[in-house]
C-alpha cells in the first residue's frame, strides 16, 4: 500500500536531532487515509526517539501530498528551483519543516 522512513538529514553531528520524513502511497490506495496514517505514525516516532524538526521534500505537482503535510502541521520554508526531473522534465522541490518541540 505504501511506505514512510525517517531519515538522517545530514552525517554531521550538529543536525543530529534533524531527520527527514518521507511517505509514498500507492494510487489505488490514495484518498483512503493511508497516507494520513503513515505520516502521523512517522512523526509520532520521531517525537519518540526526541528528535527537534522534521524536514520534508515535495516534487512540483504533488499537490495532495503538500496538502497531506501542511495539514498535520508542516510549513512550506522555501524552493529549490529545477533540482528534481521526471519524465524528461525538471521540477522543482518544495522544502517543508515540522518543529515537534
Amino acid at each position: 500500500m505504501g511506505w514512510a522512513s525517517l531519515t538522517e538529514w545530514s552525517d554531521r553531528c550538529a543536525y543530529s536531532d534533524t531527520a527527514e520524513a518521507s511517505f509514498y502511497v500507492e494510487s489505488e490506495y490514495r484518498r483512503q487515509g493511508v497516507g494520513r496514517k503513515l505520516l502521523e505514525a512517522i512523526i509520532e516516532e520521531a517525537r519518540r526517539v526526541k528528535l527537534h524538526t522534521l524536514l520534508g521534500r515535495i516534487a512540483e505537482g504533488s499537490e495532495e501530498s503538500l496538502h497531506l503535510s501542511r495539514s498535520v502541521g508542516f510549513v512550506h520554508i522555501g524552493t529549490m528551483k529545477e533540482v528534481g526531473r521526471k519524465f524528461g522534465r525538471r521540477l522543482d522541490v518544495h522544502l517543508l519543516q515540522l518543529m515537534l518541540n
